[in-house]
């Protein structure tokens, strides 16, 4: 199959925070797109949250947009699941803004805003924080008082983190600075008394919380109708990707019939079960996707596991054809880009095979990466 076998990449089962209390194991590794397709910059992984906790502290991201998608742990009821979770985002890490949230949404945090902590206040069954960056790199800046009393700045960078309970030592992620099974629900609620007494009212980071809408959508009685969708920078300014919430209920053909490619736009295309808090579990299903680097050389991939497919810019694909579907299943289509997406297809004209975009409106001024552009048959 040569690296089209390569293009599905199973969610390993992560077991490094086994010791987190408050937290489901194992967990869905996190994604790494630069590693698959390079320069596609963005990383994604799940979080779950089965107690009332914190989860992290004050701190910002130097190189990437920082992006929090909470939902409740079962996605087939994705608008009926009951959580409260409180986020501090601010332009420092002493009074930052806090912002309840109880809806499905998703939150957008820039590179340099303080964020964090982020305070699970109501979880009935799980609570479901999608983590995702955007950008050159994850690396963290903490601030920190010194023996002086003076704030210092420490930056920890690939992975380098030091203690939040002695700064002189490297961080082991153990988890206790805010999984400790001693604390109760009580003290995680004084602890963040010093966030609330000085919080800002300002709301200047109100823009960057998003409600996912309700699509309510024809594509197929396959799929749970409504699905929760997020449309990049139409829902929120200066944000482009796009992706949505799909509930496959049971065997179906979804996409184009003939093979398509999105141009220069990257796809992911993401399959989990529906109950996060075990989505390996919860996912018993079959499914095809056709690959290629043109449509004369597609390629089928088989898998039954949790996974995402990559699709890099100018490849192609075929139907996402479900074979089987014993339980519901997760399906989330993601673009990491805010240019707009145009499907180019391969028609035969006089004897002659061409490509044809779908959409020509949307390169009226082709770029030089638009090369399929100068073979388009009008």
């Amino acid at each position: 199959m040569g690296n089209i076998d390569k293009q599905f990449i199973p969610f390993p089962q992560l077991h490094n925070k086994d010791g987190w209390h408050g937290y489901t194991h194992p967990r869905m590794g996190f994604f790494n797109s630069d590693a698959v397709i390079p320069g596609v910059p963005f990383g994604a992984g799940f979080l779950v949250a089965d107690l009332i906790g914190i989860m992290d502290t004050p701190h910002i991201h130097d190189g990437a947009y920082n992006f929090f998608v909470f939902t409740g742990a079962d996605l087939d009821r994705i608008f009926e699941s009951e959580f409260e979770v409180a986020i501090c985002i601010g332009d420092s890490g002493v009074n930052m803004e806090i912002y309840e949230i109880t809806k499905p949404s998703i939150v957008c945090v820039p590179p340099g805003v303080f964020h964090s902590p982020v305070y699970f206040k109501k979880v009935v069954k799980g609570l479901n924080t999608m983590l995702i960056y955007v950008g050159d790199t994850t690396g963290r800046v903490y601030p920190r008082v010194d023996e002086a009393g003076k704030e210092e700045w420490v930056y920890e960078r690939d992975g380098t983190r030091m203690c939040v309970k002695d700064p002189d030592r490297e961080c082991t992620f153990c988890g206790l600075c805010f999984t400790d099974p001693s604390i109760t629900d009580d003290d995680h609620r004084k602890a963040m008394e010093t966030f609330y007494n000085n919080a800002s009212t300002v709301g200047k980071y109100k823009d960057c919380i998003k409600e996912l809408r309700k699509d309510y959508h024809k594509i197929s009685d396959a799929i749970v109708s409504p699905r929760a969708v997020f449309k990049g920078k139409v829902d929120m300014d200066k944000t482009g990707q796009q992706y949505s919430y799909n509930v496959i209920t049971k065997p179906c053909t979804l996409g184009d019939e003939e093979p398509v490619s999105n141009g220069q736009i990257a796809e992911f295309l993401w399959f989990s079960g529906c109950d996060v808090t075990s989505p390996w579990d919860s996912f018993d299903a079959e499914i095809e996707i056709q690959l290629g680097p043109d449509p004369e050389h597609m390629e089928t991939v088989k898998f039954s596991e949790p996974g995402v497919i990559a699709v890099p810019p100018g490849s192609w694909r075929g139907q996402i054809t479900v074979k089987s579907a014993n339980k519901p299943i997760c399906f989330i289509p993601y673009y990491t880009q805010d240019k707009p997406r145009y499907k180019i297809t391969q028609k035969t004209v006089d004897g002659k095979k061409v490509l044809v975009y779908d959409d020509e409106t949307t390169i009226k001024e082709p770029t030089a990466g638009d090369e399929l552009f100068l073979q388009i048959e009008r």
